[in-house]
């Protein structure tokens, strides 16, 4: 029997599923599951707009054709499904609250939502900044239904100023000099990480989002990158239970209150990161009595268990993070200098001369 985090956290979700975006690999889930796939048609065709993957084996057959970015799953009834399976979408979509919304209109009362996603600080994201969840709302209350420009061109700048991930003629396109209304186009069908996150940054979207009243959810279960083998470390993924509106206000409280104990509880997660999902809901403007929720749960577990040096302990966690978003912030500045240095621009013609030179 697998013992994967990713096998594991699947296999909870059964009856009549949806997985949105299964790719060449659907997301495994129940065996007794009955799984409908839905994924989104690309103009010109696979081969076309993603040259790297020639010679891939073909995508899972869609039994529905969407385009979550302009009509979300009109031909879904409401509250249709027991399970719904999103992995590695949600960071695609250029309004992922009303995307979010519309998986939540689809799953009955108790259906489950499975969101895998990457970390930012794991993947080629690691150069940018994170989204906060100012940037999402404004996109909800416009009703952005189409990624912006801005999107692809700080997505391009970031791709194309790491070591090279994709062919020649693909990294290309991402050259942001040479961006302009066909290649935007083209990215819009490719499809880019239009936002990043890391798991506490995310997990505050889902509390705030609750608090402006988009949805209501349960934590299930929830898995980190270091849950994973080293080949695989670059994602995170929450289950999510889909709960009734009973009208008490109480269910952002409750969702950061299960996120910290099932965090505390795992041996493998280091103390950190309740620190870093109240750092990411101060930022987003979550109520203080809730986003100071990490801490309390810490020195509260910390006093149950008989330890003296609670404040001690939490304030050198203090240091830590605020050491951390130095490191990160210095980082992404020397990465930026970097990349726009003579000598850099000087070094990167030079490989390209070669490369060619070499055919």
């Amino acid at each position: 029997m697998s013992t994967s985090p990713r096998d594991l956290i699947g296999l909870s979700i059964d009856g009549k599923v949806l997985e949105v975006g299964p790719g060449s690999r659907p997301f495994v889930v129940a065996p007794t599951a009955k799984v409908k796939y839905a994924d989104r048609p690309v103009e010109g065709g696979r081969d076309k707009n993603f040259p790297e993957l020639i010679g891939q084996p073909p995508g899972i057959q869609a039994h529905y054709n969407v385009d979550l970015d302009t009509e979300g799953l009109p031909q879904l009834e409401s509250g249709s499904f027991d399970g719904l399976v999103a992995s590695h979408v949600i960071e695609h979509v250029a309004n992922p609250l009303e995307v979010i919304a519309e998986f939540y209109r689809v799953l009955r009362v108790g259906g489950k939502l499975l969101l895998v996603v990457p970390d930012r600080s794991r993947t080629f994201d690691a150069m940018r900044k994170p989204t906060p969840f100012s940037v999402p709302l404004a996109k909800y209350r416009a009703g952005v239904t189409e990624v912006d420009e801005a999107s692809i061109r700080e997505f391009c700048e970031a791709i194309y100023n790491q070591p090279p991930m994709h062919p020649r003629e693909v990294r290309e396109w991402y050259n942001p000099s040479l961006l302009n209304a066909a290649r935007f186009v083209l990215h819009r069908r490719r499809t880019i990480h239009v936002h990043a996150w890391s798991p506490e940054e995310f997990a505050s979207l889902l509390v705030a989002g609750m608090s402006e009243g988009a949805w209501l959810w349960r934590l299930n279960s929830m898995y980190f990158a270091e849950h994973l083998p080293r080949s695989q470390a670059i994602e995170f993924a929450l289950l999510l239970e889909k709960i009734p509106d009973q009208g008490t206000r109480q269910e952002p409280r409750r969702f950061v209150e299960d996120w910290c104990e099932k965090a505390m509880d795992d041996t493998t997660t280091r103390p950190l990161r309740l620190l870093r999902f109240q750092d990411a809901m101060t930022r987003d403007g979550i109520d203080r009595q809730i986003a100071t929720l990490p801490s309390m749960r810490m020195t509260a577990r910390c006093k149950t268990e008989g330890r003296t040096n609670c404040e001690e302990q939490l304030a050198s966690l203090r240091t830590e993070l605020d050491t951390e978003r130095a490191r990160e912030k210095q980082a992404r500045e020397r990465g930026t200098t970097l990349f726009k240095s003579v000598s850099w621009q000087v070094t990167s013609f030079l490989g390209k001369v070669m490369s060619l030179v070499r055919g």
